[in-house]
């Protein structure tokens, strides 16, 4: 084979004076002009045919699910927290109690607790830094359900609880209104005359 100056040979020659074709090969008659093309050709085929290695993947450790449930008292606790987060928090729980099973997404649960997105997106964000800090996150996780969002906006997160949580929360806030002596709506009578509602009963 001829080969043109400043081309490696492709394959390399050998077989001697004979000519013969190496075992595994067959000689190809090709025109000088393209030797050149057909050697960078076949030593990218061979390139190609060489496996790369495959990147070993991190493996994650799974996460696991809860094992316990929150508690009428861990709830009440979590209420009585003084933090901003702790404060957005609960009131998202309010407005998630008042209607459970409900999907609600930020948007939803900034109109229902009068605080604006970013509040509720930080108080979101803030808040499994804070459980896994002050409460058995690992164990009982979130104290709401986040699920994927609802059909007409699957990307969109939404949050919810069932009927049992709702019920405890709307107990462990109860509680701690009997505790720290705050009216809650069932005690407040509305008056007569229309007026603002008096607590506790008739002023003496």
């Amino acid at each position: 084979m001829n080969v043109l100056p400043g081309e490696p040979p492709y394959p390399p020659l050998v077989g001697g004076a004979s000519g013969a074709a190496p075992e595994g090969m067959v000689l190809v008659a090709v025109p000088l002009a393209y030797i050149p093309h057909v050697a960078r050709l076949l030593a990218d085929l061979d390139a190609r045919q060489r496996v790369a290695p495959v990147p070993r993947r991190r493996s994650e450790p799974a996460r696991r699910p809860p094992t316990t449930d929150w508690t009428v008292d861990d709830l009440r606790r979590l209420s009585q927290g003084r933090s901003a987060t702790h404060r957005t928090v609960a009131a998202v729980l309010d407005a998630l109690a008042a209607e459970p099973d409900r999907l609600f997404t930020v948007p939803d649960l900034a109109q229902a607790t009068g605080r604006p997105r970013k509040k509720i997106i930080g108080a979101m964000a803030g808040l499994t830094r804070l459980l896994k800090a002050h409460y058995d996150y690992a164990g009982r996780g979130l104290p709401f359900a986040r699920v994927a969002g609802r059909p007409e906006g699957p990307r969109e997160l939404c949050y919810t609880v069932d009927a049992r949580r709702a019920a405890h929360w709307r107990e462990a806030r109860l509680s701690r209104a009997a505790d720290d002596g705050t009216p809650t709506a069932a005690d407040e009578t509305p008056p007569a005359d229309g007026g603002a509602p008096t607590t506790g009963g008739a002023l003496s």
